[in-house]
């Protein structure tokens, strides 16, 4: 894991080099912020509030158009203080949970996380999931420019974050 003083420069490349996502250099700065700010939190929970709370849309501030998948539980190996975690569940565009169940099996949804993307496992309406984990409540909350969707554990990029399934 990077020390502290390392974190900024780790999520600028993070950032930077995320093909699928242009961003300006005002949205790369805000982006560091917002994942600055979700991984200083203890756990996961903690993601909702500062990534609302970074991305201030209430008060007038510069937002970032994006959706959080926010997981209601832990999983052992998988660190919510990590730079890396937090980008791969932020997608920056903004999707209701009605714009992914018409995506199809495995279709994949760019995320902050330089060359990784999110993969549509099961699209049926059912056991609707993402990378295999289910979307326990889409659309938790709705803005004009975010979109957080619970999801029932975190991600593991490692897995279905790369090319190959």
């Amino acid at each position: 894991m990077a020390s502290n003083k390392h974190v900024p420069l780790l999520l600028l490349l993070i950032i930077t080099t995320t093909s699928s996502t242009s961003l300006t250099d005002d949205q790369s700065k805000l982006v560091i912020k917002i994942i600055d700010a979700m991984i200083s939190g203890e756990s996961f929970e903690d993601w909702s509030e500062a990534f609302l709370s970074t991305n201030d849309e209430i008060n007038g501030g510069q937002v970032l158009t994006s959706t959080l998948f926010l997981p209601k539980t832990s999983v052992e190996g998988i660190n919510s203080t990590s730079p890396l975690v937090a980008a791969y569940h932020i997608v920056p565009q903004l999707l209701h949970f009605y714009n992914i169940s018409l995506m199809e099996h495995l279709s994949r949804i760019p995320t902050l996380l330089s060359g990784n993307s999110i993969v549509v496992t099961n699209n049926s309406a059912s056991g609707f999931t993402l990378d295999g984990v289910l979307v326990s409540e889409p659309d938790l909350f709705v803005s004009p420019s975010i979109v957080i969707h619970r999801i029932a554990s975190p991600f593991n990029f490692s897995r279905y974050g790369g090319d190959d399934i």
